[in-house]
């Protein structure tokens, strides 16, 4: 069984070292810059009451802001020596994993709460009010939100790997990529092939939930995506134990 004081303790300060690093504030401000810039222009251009804009948009940026948010958090602790003294302690590798992740779980949950300053500009300015399709804007949230996740758990194996961040850096953005080009080379490919190749890219399970399909192949997807590249994680992490 794990110990739930354990996974909270390393989350609470997980999150409490990410928060009080100047790398989250600057890749908050590179993300918000972006997707501000280019989500303000199509969205008048356009002229619709949605957000749905992002999930063209932010996948573009996320490969690499989750990455950058990820690349110390166990690279950090193998360059300064302070992993090795919590593997002396009673704390297993799933604990130590999952608090690392949900610390920066809860770090995505504040850059994706950010978007919603976007969703207030979109009802300010709809007409008639409230202009602003519900469904679509919870599921392209909370669609990011996921795509987070799994981003975040690659960006944690690669952390895993490496006492360089730069290297953790790199190495995510790999993972990240990836299952991002998988959803935009399926024209190129035979039939069955490329509907195989579709539902590996995390793509079509954003824009799926970007229109407001709350579809349990999505949320299996997303969750599958995080549970095995934990397991990957984890199965790291007890190499270095010997």
């Amino acid at each position: 069984m794990l110990d739930k004081r354990v996974v909270a303790s390393l989350a609470k300060r997980t999150f409490r070292q990410s928060v009080e690093s100047p790398i989250a504030y600057v890749v908050a401000i590179f993300f918000y810059g972006f997707v501000g810039g280019l989500f303000g222009a199509n969205y008048f251009i356009n002229n619709q009451a949605s957000i749905y804009g992002m999930v063209q948009l932010s996948p573009w940026l996320l490969w690499f802001v989750v990455p950058a948010l990820t690349m110390g958090l166990l690279s950090e602790e193998f360059r300064l020596g302070t992993f090795e003294q919590l593997a002396t302690l009673p704390v297993r590798d799933w604990e130590i994993v999952l608090g690392k992740f949900l610390g920066y779980a809860a770090l995505a949950f504040l850059l994706m709460l950010g978007l919603g300053g976007y969703v207030i500009l979109v009802i300010l300015t709809a007409s008639p009010v409230p202009g602003i399709d519900w469904g679509s804007t919870v599921g392209v949230l909370a669609g990011l939100y996921f795509l987070c996740l799994a981003y975040g758990a690659m960006g944690l194996f690669a952390s895993s790997l490496t006492k360089n961040q730069v290297v953790s850096l790199i190495v995510g953005m790999i993972f990240c990529t990836l299952f991002f080009i998988a959803g935009q080379i399926t024209a190129l490919l035979p039939p069955v092939l490329g509907r195989v190749v579709d539902f590996i890219g995390v793509i079509s399970h954003l824009e799926s939930m970007g229109r407001g399909v709350w579809d349990i192949r999505d949320l299996a997807y997303f969750g599958s995506l995080v549970f095995f590249f934990l397991s990957l994680t984890v199965q790291r992490l007890s190499t270095r134990r010997f």
